[in-house]
């Protein structure tokens, strides 16, 4: 496939943007996204890059075999992370390549001539771009060792200033203490809790109001010109004896040439390009010499156990998860804030796959709308999800347990107790579907976390060869299991704290998509009032209670009167509900709601427009 679009990145502490261009119209179009600094928070990157790539992907609505990109990333000098992070990226991009942002910054400076770049954001770095286009780089070691010069510093420094006040016990704090005390925190226990947890960006938070303070603050103005003669000695050691333009460029750019001494401010300019120039510059060479990256390694073992170690090599939730490396000596309440910290990734990641969820629901209550069936196939804790779900629809939704079924390889006893082989068992799936006599009217989902269980990858092929619409929801991009169905849900939520544990983040991810996929269809299909659940099944003491009060919730009524129709319609919520509200009886509702496909306000708005009609005719007919 030919190459007619560049994608160009440029992601940093702070923001990320993109921008995706056609290669001879020149048509553009463009997102932002937050933080894709490699080091400083790898899965955050990861999902803001993700999400990015998508949403321009689907605005010029383009495959990614025909496009050409660079990305110019923070962190990216760290080979070991621009390798975790194609693994990543599943997409079949016609070429890739990453690079350091300070990398991207220096083409986009003086839009590919010779030029010396001073980075000023989030981070700190100085590139030299020669005629020839020899590059040489200074600094850029990273927060908090290196990084002279940079946001992340200057509000560092500005923290300092807070504490070395404390320390003093100053009765009289400065300016520039009593601001950062405003923002981390006013008691002990708050500012241990915001250092323990700052990253550079939330240093760097603080850098533009540090100036701001310098015009009356001495404390602010020390801060400044100290990051001033970080920022020359930063120029120094990046042109040393080069005779070439110096641009400073990044959100401090302006700021500190202000503060720069005389010299200096003769040497320096602001920036013609962009970092993310820089990267569609770059991205454009990509595309005229065709060089090829693949963003999937290469499988090359031949025998069964080694093919298996590389496949789990290549898996996000194989990964060691680098924030919990010293999980093992750490308190129960740090390893318990340790989990919590890392589950606040799922949402995010289930967020951008609400296209494909969106697709799937579509699926299913077209199915349902048939008479088909929602059917789970799973093996482990993705087969127990499934399961769980399906049984929780009958008393929610007052719906067949045949309609939603939950199916797990080993069969029931794999509920308890794990059956040794059955998730590689593809021939089981197929036995399973045939027990429940599976067919074109259904719709499967195939549950795996890993991305590889046979037993799912056999269902789905079963499924599709009789007719019917297949999913599949795994956390791990580009997976084999996704090549079998026909939508593909995969929120990556990155290495989970215990590695290969997808019981963790990978399982709360699955149990949030099928929640998603159940209660967005049953929806769909007229089985709620505004947001009551007026299908419930009221099965016992508390579900007749629950009954009671959604009738008077939907109706305003009391308690009594609630009772009242829900005795005269076989304590059915929706039908007491229509009862109260348009005084037509059981059956009338019941027809009612037939000719309205289920759906409660409908029924209610026919019966009101029809009695608006009769009362029209009659008042014409006087």
């Amino acid at each position: 496939m030919a190459v007619n679009y560049i994608l160009g990145i440029d992601g940093g502490g702070t923001k990320t943007l993109g921008r995706l261009q056609h290669v001879e119209t020149g048509l553009s179009f463009d997102d932002s996204a937050g933080s894709s600094s490699l080091t400083n928070d790898f899965e955050g990157a990861s999902i803001a890059l993700l999400g990015l790539i998508d949403r321009l992907l689907q605005k010029a609505d383009v495959a990614p075999e025909e496009v050409a990109v660079v990305m110019g990333l923070a962190g990216a000098g760290n080979q070991t992370q621009v390798k975790r992070l194609r693994n990543r990226l599943s997409y079949p991009f016609a070429s890739l390549e990453i690079f350091n942002d300070a990398r991207t910054s220096l083409y986009g400076a003086n839009l590919g001539k010779a030029v010396a770049v001073i980075a000023l954001g989030t981070g700190s770095v100085g590139a030299l771009l020669r005629a020839e286009n020899d590059e040489e780089y200074a600094g850029g070691w990273g927060f908090p060792i290196g990084d002279e010069g940079s946001g992340a510093k200057l509000g560092f420094n500005a923290v300092k200033v807070l504490l070395n006040e404390i320390d003093e016990q100053r009765a009289n704090k400065s300016e520039t203490a009593r601001y950062i005390q405003t923002q981390i925190g006013k008691t002990q226990d708050e500012i241990l809790n915001w250092l323990r947890k700052a990253k550079p960006a939330d240093y760097a938070v603080f850098a533009p109001h540090v100036f701001e303070l310098a015009q009356s603050c001495d404390k602010a103005q020390g801060l400044v010109a100290n990051h001033a003669k970080d920022v020359e000695q930063l120029i120094d050691l990046t042109i040393k004896a080069e005779t070439v333009p110096v641009v400073l460029m990044g959100g401090l750019a302006v700021a500190t040439l202000a503060y720069l001494s005389k010299p200096y401010q003769q040497k320096c300019q602001l920036t013609k390009g962009s970092s993310l120039d820089g990267a569609c510059l770059l991205a454009r060479q990509l595309a005229a010499n065709q060089t090829l990256v693949h963003t999937k390694r290469k499988v090359e073992e031949t025998d069964e156990q080694s093919l298996l170690l590389a496949q789990l090599n290549a898996m996000v939730s194989e990964e060691r998860n680098p924030n919990t490396m010293q999980i093992d000596v750490m308190t129960s309440r740090e390893v318990l804030e340790c989990l919590n910290d890392e589950d606040a990734y799922v949402p995010v990641a289930v967020q951008r796959c609400i296209g494909p969820i969106t697709d799937a629901v579509e699926m299913i209550v077209t199915a349902f709308a048939k008479g088909g069936r929602l059917i789970y196939l799973g093996a482990g804790t993705s087969g127990r999800l499934g399961i769980l779900d399906s049984v929780e629809c009958p008393p929610t939704f007052s719906v067949s347990h045949k309609q939603v079924v939950g199916l797990i390889a080993g069969g029931n006893d794999a509920i308890y107790k794990a059956v040794e082989g059955a998730e590689d068992d593809a021939q089981g799936a197929v036995n399973d579907l045939k027990a429940i006599n599976f067919s074109a009217n259904d719709v499967l989902v195939g549950i795996a976390a890993s991305g590889r269980t046979p037993y799912v990858i056999g269902g789905l092929d079963y499924a599709t060869s009789v007719g019917a619409n297949t999913v599949s929801l795994t956390c791990n991009p580009g997976s084999e299991v996704s090549k079998h169905a026909q939508v593909n849900i995969c929120p990556v939520v990155g290495p989970e704290v215990l590695t290969g544990s997808t019981r963790l983040k990978s399982g709360t991810a699955q149990k949030l998509v099928l929640n998603m996929l159940t209660t967005a269809s049953m929806i769909r299909s007229g089985k709620s009032y505004e947001n009551l659940m007026v299908d419930v099944n009221a099965s016992n003491e508390k579900l007749y209670a629950r009954a009671i009060r959604i009738v008077m919730q939907a109706t305003n009524c009391s308690r009594d009167t609630a009772l009242e129709a829900l005795n005269k319609t076989g304590y059915k919520a929706k039908l007491a509900i229509l009862h109260i509200l348009t005084g037509v009886d059981t059956e009338q509702g019941k027809t009612l709601l037939h000719q309205q496909g289920g759906f409660l306000r409908r029924a209610v708005e026919a019966h009101q427009s029809q009695q608006s009609c009769s009362q029209n005719t009659e008042d014409k007919q006087q």
